[in-house]
Formats: structure tokens, C-alpha cells, sequence
């Protein structure tokens, strides 16, 4: 009788276990990176995001973009109001830190998603670039 006891919760335990990569439900969607669930297409064209002109916070547009790899992403903005930075997603970021100037470039050579947000409103000026093979 002990045996089928000790059996037993040996058996439950394996079945309460999770491994990483494993068929947990919920498990194979990547965690959004800054609130991004769904993503502009832009792998047939060119991918520009803009940002504010002046001083007063807003969204970018679009905020969520996806390209893929081998492609560049522009942004317009005043990067001196709002300094762009990359935050959350694959590391390393191919965005580079921007604190002056109108436009900036980058190259995604690599598939992930990557971060950005304007370092002076992180809350509510925020994205990411999905790139894809």
C-alpha cells in the first residue's frame, strides 16, 4: 500500500510540473514588449514611425511595426524633447540611444522584438519593432 502512495505523488508531481519551452497553455506567445500585441505590417515597404514635433507628449505613429530582418526602421521626432532609447525586448537593441536631431535610422539584423520609448515619458511614449526571417 505505501509503495502505491509513494508511486502516486511521484506520478502527480510529474504532472504539475513545467519546463521551459514545454506545452504549458498560454506558453507560446511571446510577452508583449511595451503593450504591443498586434503589429503594423511594413515588410513590403518602408517602416517610419513618428513621433512629436514639439515638447507635449504623444503616442508614436504607429508605435507597433513589424519588418523583416535586413530592413531599416526610421523615426521622426523631436529627439531633443524626446529622446529615444530602447527598452524591453531582445537584447542587444540595434536602437541606439537619440537625444538630438529629427530623424534616425536603424538596421534590424536579427529576428526578436525590440523596445523603445522616449526616456523623459517611458509611460506613454512607447513601442516596439517585430522582426521576423
Amino acid at each position: 500500500m505505501r509503495a502505491f502512495f509513494v508511486l502516486g505523488i511521484a506520478v502527480a508531481a510529474l504532472g504539475c510540473s513545467s519546463t521551459p519551452g514545454g506545452d504549458d497553455a498560454g506558453s507560446d506567445a511571446a510577452a508583449p514588449v511595451n503593450g504591443c500585441t498586434t503589429f503594423e505590417d511594413d515588410t513590403a515597404g518602408t517602416a517610419t514611425i513618428t513621433g512629436p514635433a514639439g515638447a507635449a507628449p504623444a503616442q508614436y505613429a504607429p508605435n507597433c511595426v513589424h519588418v523583416k530582418v535586413g530592413q531599416t526602421v526610421t523615426w521622426n521626432s523631436d529627439f531633443t524633447a524626446h529622446p529615444l532609447e530602447a527598452s524591453g525586448g531582445a537584447s542587444p537593441s540595434p536602437i541606439q540611444p537619440t537625444t538630438t536631431g529629427t530623424t534616425v535610422s536603424f538596421t534590424f539584423t536579427t529576428a526578436g522584438t525590440y523596445g523603445f520609448h522616449c526616456s523623459v515619458h517611458p509611460a506613454t511614449m512607447q513601442g516596439a519593432v517585430e522582426v521576423t526571417p
